[in-house]
């Protein structure tokens, strides 16, 4: 594809270009008396990152190129006859809250009308038993509301094997032969009707094609971090994809949910390998997704993204800490790519995801030695007036002044950071349906300025924990894949103390070493100090869904789905609130005490039969205590034993 190719190179010359004219203005600055060892690491450095910064920039205005002109985003045929393809929508489930599970697969197949082309699959993972037990009941209750025909099933694995690709995999292994394609969601995951059956459309008409990603679009959240994400998603976000999708045409990446893929080529090379040694580097591949779709692309498949496609979303993490807490795995899993990215076949635009992947981790530790260097470099230089003999006879030289290069470089890095929001900004409010889906020009412009407020305040305290994260993992430290925290809620301030301490206490210190060492230079880091100083504020504020109240009813971050309709997001959100969660219900206890819940756990382990290791005369023990209702005492891994064997439980009916 020649048009691809010549993208392509140009987006490479460019940053080449952005990025040599960058060092050289450095290299300009630094070697009027000569380049010492940690200049040569300085600009080194300074090379890597802007780089880097500079091949978003450019990826970002590719993307408003490609939207201003109109451009063909996913250059596919879509066929207009009814499909006769069956298609599986898989919602892959880890302790998630039940009651909003089920009511996004409800919406789902409502917007469906019942196509009786689509089947849904609740395949859950979750290792809570009050979760597994309130699944079921879930289950049934929807199955009895939906009609007859509606195919809605429910599996729950007792090994979590793999994690979600294992889980995956399991699907393909067991069902996958029933059908053409499968639609993967995560617990968290809307899709529209039409967009589910546009994506059917595609593959049917592109029988080359294994895989096409719809770039979810954030929603859901009330908190004031939650709300500032989703606007910078809205806003920004297309802008981003709309770039990706121009220059990685068919040779595309995968972001593990909110995407179609034909399950013929999945099974066949989407397999993924357990990597030689221990974690964090060795065992199962953590981020999946990016390995998935270079094996599909390695083997001649197909794999596109369809920014303009729409009717994709999903929720943000509702705090600082829940996004940071996912980051810790993200990071993990990307590093684990160092493992991959060179493996034999994959084309170059897949080395490059992987390679972008983990840059987007590396970067953090590189930004942070990048400051320390430029501290130490700005410390130690010399402020007295330099000198030379003639003769006997000393002659004073004028210092040169090298503040407008600095202030170039200042100013040309800012605009890589901060022009692509600019430009994004600007694009939307010149779009009328869009500025008004905003809230209007001077909401999107007031909430554009304090997005870039709050991201610039952010930006330090996220570099020092991905610096920490990269720091404990190359020393070894593995992290697990618990179930993410969805709820938005103010978190108390002594949790978010005793999680921010370091990062304030390094914003005292640093501040304190730069005053002491080099004063002149503290005006440069002072927006960098600044996040740190505050990150027990910035958590703890951000957090309070009521400061998200108070935002919206002074149209800030308002997004689409909020000021217009969105069927799918509407019906989810209905009836997930119609629908209060009893936190007092005691799950397991009614496997015992309600004779209906029983009958259908049983048949559902009949069905799906556990591998249970607990000892016969534990389960007896357990299963005497249960008939005797001493039940108290029992730990989670008590009532998973009990409630995975089938014999057990018939025994305290009895």
């Amino acid at each position: 594809m020649p048009d691809i190719a010549a993208r392509r190179w140009l987006f490479l010359s460019l940053v080449l270009v952005s990025t040599t004219i960058g060092v050289l203005q450095l290299w300009q600055v630094l070697r009027i008396d000569g380049l010492n060892d940690p200049e040569i690491l300085l600009l080194a450095l300074f090379a890597i990152l802007f780089g880097w910064i500079s091949a978003s920039f450019w990826l970002a205005l590719f993307g408003a190129w490609a939207k201003l002109t109109g451009a063909r985003l996913l250059p596919l045929s879509e066929g207009s006859a009814p499909s006769r393809s069956r298609t599986a929508i898989l919602m892959p489930i880890y302790n998630e809250d039940v009651i909003r599970v089920f009511s996004g697969v409800q919406a789902i197949h409502d917007c469906l009308s019942g196509d009786p082309g689509f089947d849904f699959y609740i395949l859950s993972d979750s290792t809570d038993p009050a979760h597994w037990i309130a699944e079921e009941m879930e289950w049934q209750r929807l199955r009895g509301e939906l009609p007859e025909t509606s195919q809605l099933f429910y599996r729950h694995r007792h090994r979590n094997i793999g994690r979600k690709s294992g889980n995956i995999q399991d699907f393909c292994e067991n069902w996958g032969a029933l059908y053409d394609y499968m639609v993967v969601l995560d617990a968290d995951s809307l899709m529209s009707g039409e967009t589910l059956r546009r994506l059917v459309r595609l593959m049917d008409a592109n029988p080359r094609t294994a895989l096409i990603q719809v770039p979810p679009t954030l929603v859901g959240r009330s908190s004031l971090f939650g709300r500032i994400q989703q606007f910078a998603s809205s806003v920004y976000g297309p802008v981003y994809s709309a770039g990706l999708a121009w220059l990685q045409g068919p040779q595309g990446n995968y972001w593990g949910h909110n995407a179609i893929l034909r399950v013929r080529a999945f099974m066949a090379h989407g397999g993924l390998p357990k990597l030689p040694g221990k974690p964090p580097f060795g065992g199962e591949i953590m981020s999946h997704d990016f390995v998935e779709a270079a094996l599909l692309v390695r083997a001649g498949w197909q794999v596109w993204m369809a920014p303009d496609l729409g009717g994709s979303f999903e929720e943000p993490p509702p705090t600082m800490t829940d996004f940071l807490k996912r980051d810790r795995r993200w990071c993990q899993g990307n590093l684990q790519h160092l493992r991959i990215v060179f493996a034999q076949g994959l084309q170059m635009p897949s080395r490059l995801h992987l390679a972008m992947g983990i840059m987007s981790y590396a970067s953090s530790p590189l930004w942070l030695l990048l400051l320390i260097v430029s501290a130490i470099d700005m410390g130690t230089s010399k402020s007295d007036a330099p000198f030379r003999y003639l003769g006997r006879i000393p002659q004073l030289t004028l210092t040169v002044s090298h503040a407008p290069e600095l202030l170039m470089l200042a100013g040309a890095t800012l605009l890589l950071l901060y022009g692509p929001k600019l430009a994004a900004t600007l694009a939307t409010i010149g779009d009328r349906a869009s500025r008004s889906a905003h809230g209007g020009g001077g909401a999107l412009l007031r909430s554009a300025i304090c997005e870039s407020v709050f991201s610039t305040l952010f930006a330090p305290v996220a570099m020092l924990s991905q610096s920490w994260f990269v720091f404990t993992i190359l020393l070894g430290t593995n992290t697990g894949w618990g179930a993410q925290q969805r709820q938005d809620r103010l978190l108390p301030f002594w949790q978010v103390a005793r999680l921010y301490w370091p990062h304030t206490l390094a914003g005292i210190l640093a501040s304190g070493l730069l005053y002491r060492f080099a004063p002149g230079s503290l005006g440069w880091f002072i927006p960098l100090l600044a996040g740190l100083l505050l990150a027990i504020p910035l958590a703890a504020l951000s957090s309070s869904p009521g400061l998200g109240r108070v935002a919206a009813a002074d149209r800030l971050f308002l997004i689409p789905s909020e000021t217009g309709s969105l069927p799918v997001l509407e019906t989810a959100s209905r009836l997930t609130a119609a629908r209060a969660h009893d936190g007092e219900r005691n799950f397991p206890r009614l496997v015992l005490d309600d004779n209906d819940v029983r009958a259908l756990h049983l048949q559902l382990l009949r069905n799906s039969p556990a591998a249970n290791d607990t000892a016969p005369e534990r389960l007896a023990s357990l299963a005497q205590a249960a008939r005797e209702g001493r039940t108290e005492n029992f730990t989670r891994q008590d009532w998973m034993a009990l409630l995975s064997d089938a014999d057990s439980l018939k025994a305290v009916e009895g």
